[in-house]
């Protein structure tokens, strides 16, 4: 059974390959961009946030761009949301793995 978390964070990065494409099963590639008015974009970031309980780390944001950062369990999931270009772009990473301080 898959939690809330891991379908928010999964329908994220498949939101890309949903808007992108009609019809068909495609496996979601780790980058994505979709065409997307900025507004929209502001919001499925806020949509997903409030999905899977998590606020996102905001590493960017200007007035015309926000580059947000979720964390998936062993990955870094990007989105950024371009209002001059009108798309969003969602990355995929590993996460960096934690390993104990050798004393």
């Amino acid at each position: 059974m898959i939690g809330s978390k891991a379908r928010g964070m999964a329908g994220l990065a498949a939101l890309a390959v949903l808007a992108a494409c009609e019809g068909g099963l495609v496996p979601p590639p780790a980058d994505q961009t979709v065409p997307m008015g900025f507004s929209e974009c502001l919001s499925r970031i806020d949509e997903t946030a409030a999905r899977i309980g998590q606020t996102p780390a905001v590493l960017a944001e200007t007035s015309d761009s926000r580059i947000v950062r979720f964390r998936d369990e062993g990955d870094f999931v990007t989105v950024s949301c371009d209002a001059t270009a009108a798309r969003m772009v969602v990355q995929t990473r590993p996460a960096p793995v934690e390993t104990a301080p050798v004393f």
